[in-house]
């Protein structure tokens, strides 16, 4: 099992230019040259899944499957236990293996809703098991989603955030490495950071660093167990 995280963040840390707003228009605005979303492509290529959080997805309204080609097709995963995404959401469409996240608590019309879309619903909540990200409803067990994605054939996933989502996979010890595409930015420091929320020290250690033009690839393996 390898989770990697992949997020692009100005270089105070920050995710979106406000709580709430999409981050996909800075693509535009920054001019990202080439090489840097084809970066990403290939780093998505790498993993058998791409997994974000529900947030992101009404936000953002993601497909997630721009990296797909031939013989190596697009899947794609997040947690929705209080099933907020809508059924006109692109990640509800069919257009690619989709996998959700859900609870014994989930809306049995919005498991319905999935089970008509072909969308695989992955339990993520055991009696007992400790809560690790908390949606409006209830709250998921992160281990169990990956063990769950894991069971499912989905054994290499990169997660593209948000920062709750990020958060959660680093306390609960489920992350490998990190890959941060660092843009020639500052952003509102009152909006999403890449890790979002409280935590303890997490130690890393720096893998690459690589120029993408004006800017940086780092990589860095994350020390388990290390304080």
């Amino acid at each position: 099992m390898a989770v990697e995280i992949l997020t692009a963040t100005a270089v105070n840390g920050i995710i979106t230019p406000a709580r709430g707003t999409s981050s996909l228009g800075l693509i535009e605005r920054l001019a990202v040259p080439r090489e840097v979303l084809d970066r990403q492509a290939e780093l998505r290529r790498r993993h058998d899944a791409v997994v974000v959080g529900s947030g992101t997805v009404l936000v953002d309204d993601p497909s997630l499957t721009s990296h797909a080609g031939p013989g190596q097709p697009a899947v794609r995963a997040t947690l929705d236990p209080g099933g907020r995404i809508p059924a006109g959401a692109r990640f509800l469409d069919g257009t690619a293996r989709t996998l959700i996240g859900v609870t014994g608590s989930t809306p049995q019309s919005y498991l319905d809703l999935l089970a008509a879309r072909g969308v695989e619903a992955v339990p993520c909540r055991a009696p007992g098991s400790r809560p690790a990200v908390e949606q409006p409803e209830q709250r998921a067990d992160l281990a169990l989603f990956v063990a769950g994605l894991a069971a499912r054939g989905l054994s290499r996933l990169l997660v593209e955030g948000g920062g709750r989502l990020n958060r959660g996979l680093l306390a609960d010890g489920l992350v490998d490495r990190l890959h941060l595409l660092v843009f020639p930015a500052v952003l509102d420091a009152a909006s999403i950071n890449l890790f979002d929320g409280p935590g303890e020290l997490v130690r890393l250690h720096l893998e690459c660093c690589e120029r993408l033009g004006g800017y940086l690839h780092l990589t860095y393996l994350v020390l388990r167990g290390v304080r």
